[in-house]
């Protein structure tokens, strides 16, 4: 078997989106935050030979805690520190492919041997990145069909499979917004948890939003827009599924997914109630219909389908599906690579700091506290990032992301509460 590299770009929907679309006014719009481009360094490969690539250096101390808790595998990084980065004006994964393909592209020629010399784990496909010898990538119209919420929608209806919602593809088309009900949630194509989502409560920011896309429309964009009705939800899940290039389809995990406000907060790895409704129904049926038709369209790769279990104790097989790995996928990955139990919580929170922050004093105050875990232990917070910490001091205060995973009986609530004692001590502030 090839050496397998694992590498990760975390807003893979501003590449597949099309600039003649139409779009919601910002700041509603979908946009990208710098830290995203950070948070590579949680996407874990599978085996101790395996690699993975990103874009500054691992944490050391992060990756030693994980390698006492069973966490091996090899680093390598496209720079040699968070200064290098900065120095070079903080090129995403999207921005090295570029460079790569262009004249400019010897200061990456290591990156450009060792994706073209292993077979590639992307967390997502980008049409940029360099073609492995031992695998091809699906062709980037196939990527944006499977990933498009118009296109899903009108295929779920095509095929049957419950899927509510109002493509608008044509001029014409935008004034039908006014006839809909209030609520519903109104989204770009390729938005993506809370960006490029808005939900519209009342009939004067409908019209609001139809002078907008009309204004949109007389230059030239259309499409790329859907209207979907506010559901009444009890739990809010995905699932995820591997397509493989011969199209056998495999499922891989069910998760349940916090969300506030249309943005995403955790996942919940122990759902038993969950899966038994879901298996009462005919929701595996109906995805793996979906699946083979995105399939047939040439999309194969990792797929999340969001899904929801009403409160009348429907399941509502699609919300909408991302064709690529996400965060229920990399939850689901440092379970199986660590090898702990089914209660398993992923978390994530925003924080601020004015510089860069030592995580191996983080790790060293949650042990203190009890808090971090280790074998033996039966809980604890596992944190999987730390390179967002490791931002140089700006102006305003530094925004990165904490990312952690939750085993054993303490609640989140009480997990958070030690997590926000601890950072406090080292100057970070949990938002």
């Amino acid at each position: 078997m090839p050496p397998r590299v694992y590498w990760a770009h975390f807003d893979p929907e501003a590449c597949w989106h099309d600039c003649n679309s139409l779009s919601l006014p910002a700041p509603l719009g979908a946009k990208s935050a710098l830290h995203l481009a950070l948070l590579d360094d949680m996407f874990v490969p599978a085996d101790a030979q395996d690699l993975s690539l990103t874009i500054v250096p691992k944490c050391q101390a992060l990756h030693d805690y994980h390698v006492s808790i069973g966490g091996n595998y090899h680093t390598q990084s496209v720079f040699e520190s968070v200064e290098a980065w900065v120095s070079e004006d903080m090129p995403s994964w999207p921005e090295i492919f570029a460079s790569i393909q262009s004249d400019a592209g010897t200061p990456y020629l290591e990156v450009r041997d060792t994706l073209s010399s292993c077979a590639q784990i992307p967390y997502a496909y980008l049409a940029q990145a360099p073609v492995s010898h031992f695998q091809s990538p699906p062709r980037l119209d196939a990527i944006r069909y499977a990933n498009s919420k118009s296109t899903i929608t009108q295929l779920c209806q095509q095929l049957e499979i419950p899927c509510v919602g109002k493509v608008i593809e044509h001029q014409d088309e935008i004034t039908q917004l006014l006839k809909l009900d209030c609520p519903y949630v109104l989204k770009e194509a390729f938005g993506v948890s809370g960006k490029g989502a808005y939900l519209v409560k009342e009939q004067r920011i409908a019209e609001r939003l139809v002078r907008h896309f009309q204004k949109q429309s007389a230059q030239g964009k259309q499409g790329g827009v859907i209207a979907q009705p506010w559901l009444d939800i009890e739990i809010d899940f995905s699932s995820q599924w591997e397509i493989s290039a011969c199209g056998e389809i495999t499922f891989i995990g069910l998760c349940r997914v916090e969300n506030k406000a249309f943005r995403f907060n955790g996942i919940d790895l122990c759902c038993q109630s969950l899966s038994e409704a879901v298996s009462h129904s005919n929701y595996y049926e109906q995805i793996q219909l979906l699946l083979s038709e995105l399939f047939k369209v040439g999309y194969f790769g990792s797929v999340c389908v969001d899904s929801a279990l009403l409160k009348n104790g429907t399941v509502y097989p699609v919300i909408e599906v991302n064709a690529r790995e996400s965060m229920g996928s990399i939850a689901l990955r440092w379970q199986n690579k660590l090898s702990i139990g089914n209660s398993i919580r992923l978390r994530q929170y925003d924080v601020t700091y004015q510089a860069p922050v030592n995580f191996e004093s983080i790790l060293h105050k949650l042990a203190l506290q009890g808090a971090l875990f280790c074998h033996g232990k039966l809980g604890g917070i596992i944190p999987i990032a730390a390179a967002s910490f490791g931002l140089p001091q700006q102006n305003n205060l530094v925004k990165g992301r904490w990312v952690h995973l939750e085993c054993g009986s303490q609640t989140s609530e009480s997990y958070r509460a030690i997590l926000q004692s601890c950072l406090s001590d080292v100057g970070v502030s949990l938002l």
